[in-house]
């Protein structure tokens, strides 16, 4: 999606399924997925890190290929 202008705006998880918010040609687009096997967004989108580090603590989601799965909070 970032090749045609997607901007990450959040992400969120309700324990089964990972949101990802998108702002994409002036509208706020949704994609839902099941929360296990993710590939991290980190990548494409830096912003993801903070992101998918909070699902990972908070939810016990993972993240494959995220750069930093270190813990938020000690």
């Amino acid at each position: 999606m970032k090749t045609r202008g997607a901007r990450l705006i959040t992400m969120s998880c309700d324990g089964a399924s990972v949101f990802y918010h998108f702002f994409y040609q002036g509208q706020h687009q949704t994609m839902a997925f099941p929360a296990r096997n993710l590939k991290s967004l980190t990548p494409l989108y830096p912003g993801a890190e903070l992101y998918e580090r909070e699902l990972m603590e908070k939810y016990g989601v993972k993240f494959a290929g995220h750069p930093k799965p270190l813990k938020l909070f000690t």
